[in-house]
């Protein structure tokens, strides 16, 4: 890449302005570092002026449209691997448990498993290119923003097809903004959301316009990156449309499609690559998308999966567990040999959340004393130590990492002493015989839900250091279906759980008082301050990133006070094992990717999977498995850091340059 496009972050400029966090992506202490092709090619999207329905006028989108008045940004880097990229084969890898739904809105949608379809089988206006965060086009070629940047104009494709044939139309985006508003579909976020603009209009075929109800520099971005669905299959009532699609999918427009065949209830979902995706050709996304079939098993035990990918019934998995990571996989015969692959990519991927959720609906855990002493019960120190092998780092923030973090969150250390007397403080002065702490004839006891048996061995130490504390601590494994319906509709006291992480934070969706009370979005913990929702009010119409940033910190000090989290630890890589059929491009994953979206830019090998089969009945063969930690990102943010300094002081010395010689003109006209 030859220009500085990632300081200059046209997704948000169009907005007022933008930036992005920085998270620490450190290599380990002693890794080498390998050299990296920093290089990036650009691509160009490529569309046809001449394509479309004749009888639209070119004025409005039609044949004869040349895109004069309008913004654009057609040419960008790579998306990935260019050229001759081998598109097929499977991968295979593996989901906790039948999702609760597939529908891509609505109540019980927003699930891992469902973003990763939503990514692969359906596309927006426009995209956030993964690397410099610009926006560039998707279904939309062009698109307008008005003086005030209140009004936007978005022009459709004629190309865009779904995979029924029919076309991608303006009408499409008016009633995949319906749907989104619509009470009935039991999910307040996406009304809160979407509500601050006004219905779509379609001006044509081609052309939709949106207005803002409302001041917000997310408006556009909202509108822009909305998931498109077909008018003609989602316009239907709330409860309707909620029950048509729990298990099935409407047509998409994305380069992949669920096949009603390939939704084996209970067990596996397959997403399949189209042949007939209406990109296929488009240059822009040459080395996307190419694994043609991507399986998602149901294995409910992270144990068995682990078993099954050490068999190869699983190629791909991300790796929750530090111990394997530490212990079990270098000791592995197939990973010595080069057959199965671990690799940490370090990238710049938002840090997400993780601990335990406190429901502060529930008495006494509205005592912020009582959370507060739940903290000081975590030992997260002695866990990383002695059960993670420093593999992770306590969380200080909600937003940790970068420019969003405030840095006076002080570690809340494990302190036994300090937890009994909060809670002495909250009133729990008496003891009963079992050991337990006892008010007006109520135990101190609470339900812990888990939905994963890999944590259990930090919950029990928790749970340890709770009892001696006087608190008594039920630990209940649900199902992931099962836990998250009882997160979402705050059927709970404490639950653990994690949460991934966006580029650009949208503090209301998960402190705001107005959702506290409402269920089935992501204020789960019944968060409620008003200073938070001033400023949660004030960063949505603030242009500046800069000032974004502050009031964000000032949000996240709230936050962290009020403890509505028992905050865990992150890991600062993306740690995955894959068998060895993979090809990838040199920066590997994306510089925002997490699991869900690392193999996006990867393709099956032919060569490698005939490799890796005769290496598999062949014990003596080894094969070529690179490096374990692959630091690209930090490399590339180093050089672009380094173009940024020496373009700095080749103006300053520009300007030192006019300055010296405007003064000697001035010398010669006084002499004269």
């Amino acid at each position: 890449m030859k220009h500085l496009a990632p300081l200059i972050l046209l997704a948000l400029a169009a907005c007022g302005g933008g930036s992005t966090p920085a998270p620490d992506n450190e290599p380990e202490k002693g890794a080498h570092i390998p050299e990296y092709d920093l290089e990036m090619p650009e691509v160009t999207y490529k569309w046809d002026p001449n394509a479309g329905d004749p009888s639209v006028p070119a004025e409005l989108g039609g044949p004869g449209f040349t895109g004069e008045g309008w913004e654009t940004n057609l040419t960008f880097p790579a998306m990935g691997a260019t050229g001759d990229v081998p598109q097929g084969g499977q991968l295979t890898t593996y989901m906790l448990d039948w999702p609760a739904t597939l529908r891509m809105a609505g109540k019980d949608w927003n699930t891992s498993f469902n973003y990763a379809v939503n990514t692969l089988a359906y596309e927006g206006l426009l995209m956030v290119h993964p690397t410099t965060l610009e926006f560039v086009p998707r279904l939309a070629t062009h698109w307008q923003i008005s003086e005030d940047k209140s009004t936007y104009r978005f022009r459709i494709n004629p190309e865009a097809k779904w995979s029924d044939g029919e076309p991608v139309t303006a009408q499409d985006v008016v009633e995949s903004w319906r749907l989104r508003v619509n009470p009935d579909l039991m999910f307040p976020s996406s009304v809160m959301l979407y509500s601050r603009l006004e219905e779509p209009r379609a001006v044509s075929k081609y052309i939709v316009e949106v207005k803002a109800k409302e001041e917000s520099w997310r408006n556009f971005l909202a509108v822009a990156t909305m998931s498109i669905f077909p008018a003609d299959e989602i316009a239907l009532p709330g409860a309707e449309y909620l029950d048509k699609y729990q298990f099935a999918y409407t047509s998409s427009s994305g380069p992949y499609v669920v096949k009603p065949e390939d939704i084996d209830t209970g067990k596996s979902i397959t997403v399949t690559r189209r042949d007939d995706w209406w990109a296929d050709d488009n240059p822009a996304f040459d080395g996307l998308f190419n694994i043609g079939r991507i399986k998602f098993l149901v294995v409910k035990e992270p144990n068995l999966a682990f078993e099954m990918v050490k068999k190869g019934e699983i190629d791909y998995m991300p790796i929750g567990k530090a111990q394997w990571w530490a212990e079990d996989i270098p000791q592995l015969e197939s990973v010595k040999r080069g057959l199965l692959v671990p690799k940490k990519f370090y990238n710049d991927l938002p840090v997400g959340l993780s601990g335990i959720a406190i429901n502060q609906s529930r008495k006494p855990l509205d005592d912020v004393r009582v959370r507060k002493a739940l903290q000081h019960l975590y030992d997260r120190e002695t866990m990383i130590e002695k059960l993670f092998y420093d593999e992770y780092e306590p969380l200080t923030s909600y937003w940790q990492g970068g420019m969003y973090e405030n840095p006076a969150n002080e570690l809340i250390p494990y302190d036994e002493v300090a937890a009994v007397e909060l809670l002495e403080a909250a009133g729990w002065t008496e003891v009963n015989a079992d050991g337990y702490r006892v008010k007006n004839g109520k135990v101190l006891e609470f339900d812990l839900m888990y939905r994963s048996s890999t944590s259990e061995r930090s919950l029990t130490v928790f749970q340890e250091a709770c009892k001696r504390a006087g608190i008594k601590i039920d630990l209940q494994l649900l199902t992931p279906a099962a836990g998250w319906k009882n997160l979402t509709e705050m059927q709970y006291d404490l639950a653990d759980t994690a949460w991934g992480a966006i580029i650009y934070p949208n503090p209301e969706s998960s402190w705001h008082s107005s959702l506290a009370d409402q269920t089935g979005n992501n204020n789960v913990t019944g968060f409620k301050n008003a200073r938070v929702d001033e400023l949660s009010a004030q960063y949505n119409v603030e242009h500046d990133p800069e000032k974004r940033a502050a009031l964000v910190r000032e949000i996240d000090g709230i936050v962290y006070n009020e403890h509505p989290y028992v905050l865990g630890w992150y890991n600062p890589a993306v740690r995955v094992v894959y068998w060895n059929k993979i090809g990838m491009p040199e920066f590997g994953i994306h510089r925002f990717s997490d699991y869900d979206e690392a193999f996006l830019a990867w393709w099956i090998d032919p060569a490698k999977e005939q490799q890796l089969a005769a290496a598999r009945k062949d014990p003596s063969m080894k094969l070529e498995a690179g490096a374990p930690d692959h630091h690209f990102w930090k490399a590339w943010n180093e050089a672009r850091a380094e173009e940024a300094r020496v373009a700095e002081a080749a103006a300053a010395a520009e300007g030192e340059e006019q300055a010296a010689s405007e003064a000697t003109e001035g010398e010669a006209e006084a002499e004269q």
